[in-house]
This record gives structure tokens, sequence and C-alpha cells, in this order.
């Protein structure tokens, strides 16, 4: 079903896009670019609205010693990875910057350090579970300098607050390795 769905979501954005070819005689050139860049906010938002929120909430429930709710957090963190697996197998076919981007190698990476995070919590490991969070952060922060987006570089949260994501590190530069 949801397939379905999203394949009807793309079909309504193409032949949207297709229409402002005829109705503003735009050139092929802007009708590739819309294609091209189609689904990449899909992969932000569920950055943003999903995967941000997950990784803040695993974190919290890894300091306070609650493991079911972990446990949780880090199946909708999956949850999430598997999502963004495929809306990138799907950008790959049309946009020539995604199409060199380690795809497998970066998820490889992700699936390795989710490994040692599922590890600690099972064990309910605080001091495991601390170095497996920071392998994954580490990870995820790779991952957006090889996108080429080095200005995002996610944190552990900050325990006094620090706004709507605390776990971002908002100065400048901080993506810079």
């Amino acid at each position: 079903m949801q397939e379905t769905l999203k394949k009807a979501l793309i079909l309504v954005l193409f032949v949207g896009n297709a229409g402002l070819l005829v109705n503003f005689n735009v050139t092929t050139g802007y009708a590739q670019e819309a294609k091209r860049n189609l689904f990449i906010p899909q992969v932000a938002d569920l950055m943003n609205s999903s995967m941000q929120a997950h990784h803040t909430k695993l974190w919290f429930a890894g300091q306070a010693g609650n493991w079911e709710l972990a446990t949780y957090e880090l199946k909708k963190i999956k949850g999430t990875i598997e999502q963004i697996k495929e809306a990138i197998v799907e950008i790959q076919v049309v946009s020539s910057h995604w199409k060199s981007f380690p795809v497998n190698e970066m998820f490889r990476s992700f699936d390795s350090n989710l490994d040692a995070v599922d590890k600690a919590v099972k064990a309910k490991n605080p001091v495991k579970f601390e170095t497996a969070y920071q392998g994954f952060t580490v990870a995820c922060n790779d991952c957006h300098v090889k996108a080429g987006q080095s200005q995002i570089k996610i944190i552990a949260p900050l325990q006094n607050g620090g706004g709507t994501f605390p776990d971002q590190d908002f100065t400048a530069g901080s993506g810079q390795q």
C-alpha cells in the first residue's frame, strides 16, 4: 500500500513538473533539475522529523537506564534508515551527485554502529551504550560530510536542553573535521 501511494505521489509530482514545461515554456533542463531534486527533500525530512528526534530520545533513554525505551527508539531509527535506503536508491536514478555517493559503505557503517548500540542496550550497559552511541553519531556526521552537508553536525544531546534540537551543534564551522 505504501509503495503504491509513493508511486502515485511520484507520478503526480512528475506530471506537475511536466505541466510547468507546457504552462511556462520552461527549458528541459529545468524539468531534469526538478526530477533530480524530487526525492532529496524526503531524505532531509526523514532526518529532521524522525531520525534526529529518535537519536535524541535514544540518548536520553540510555542515560536514564530506560532500556525498554532505548530498544523502541533503536527500532524506530532502524526503520527510518530503511526508508532512507529506499529513497536514496530512487534518488541515484536521477541525480549524478547521489550516483557517486558511497551508499553501501555508509549503510554498512550505520548497520555496524547500530548493532553495537543494540548490543549495549540488550546488555543494559551504560558505558558500552555511550561508546556505541558516539560511534553511531560519528557515522551520521561522516555521512553528512560525504553527502556534501558538512555544516550538519550531530552531537549527543545537551543535558541543559539546547532548544528544539538539543543534539545538533549549530555553531558555525561545526561540521568541519
